[in-house]
């Protein structure tokens, strides 16, 4: 088996464990919303909608690269679909929580996006010969807007002082899936892997950031448990 497949595969397997991760999110604001939130807090507190409206986008950018390329990259398209999937499972419930115009447009947008970006897959496959200024116009836009949703996010952790309903181990998963996703666009090479090496670097800087601020949230409420004690 060549070196493609084995990385392939293994990108492909990291990446549907990393959609776990987004499954322990979804428990966990199941649990919480039906314990109704003891501590006071809503179920869907701290988490930021931009934030999962940008993975949803990143999942969905990645799907239809995959789906673009001759031949079809099924270790790219696959995982893709369930991590959407859960991303938009994520936003139902906090649409269902917040009951508020943004919630609304972020989870029906989401869902015509899908039909947009399908549109095009039908429009453009196979993808051989990109318009040299517009792909990396269109690729650095998509980091620009994750990136921005990871931002979102940290500060929301920051005001709040809490990570609220936020999950650890969907961030942890998720920066497994972005390590083994740099290594197949490697192998790849670098005329059609570099938009993964790109979006898998921005995600590796959020997720990282996200971690330390979950480290910080931590000690902070320790330090706080100390001062009343």
């Amino acid at each position: 088996m060549s070196s493609y497949h084995i990385t392939g595969l293994i990108s492909a397997l990291l990446s549907t464990i990393a959609s776990a991760g987004l499954a322990t999110q979804v428990h966990l604001l199941w649990k919480r919303s039906r314990q109704h939130c003891n501590d006071g807090q809503r179920p869907t507190a701290v988490l930021s909608i931009n934030r999962f409206v940008t993975s949803y986008i990143m999942f969905l950018a990645m799907y239809t690269y995959g789906a673009m390329l001759s031949p079809f990259n099924h270790y790219l398209v696959w995982p893709r679909v369930l991590g959407m999937a859960l991303s938009l499972s994520i936003l139902y419930q906090i649409n269902n929580d917040r009951h508020n115009l943004i919630s609304r447009i972020a989870f029906y947008g989401s869902l015509g996006l899908l039909l947009v970006f399908k549109l095009l897959i039908c429009l453009t496959r196979p993808l051989i010969n990109p318009d040299p200024i517009l792909f990396p116009v269109i690729v650095t836009v998509v980091c620009a807007i994750y990136l921005q949703g990871g931002l979102i996010q940290i500060s929301l952790i920051r005001r709040s002082r809490s990570t609220g309903s936020l999950s650890f181990q969907m961030h942890v998963l998720f920066i497994c899936k972005d390590i083994s996703l740099i290594a197949f666009a490697l192998v790849m090479g670098r005329d059609i892997g570099w938009p993964i090496l790109m979006l898998c670097a921005t995600g590796l800087a959020v997720n990282l950031s996200a971690l330390w601020f979950f480290r910080w949230a931590r000690r902070l409420k320790m330090h706080d448990v100390i001062t009343i004690v």
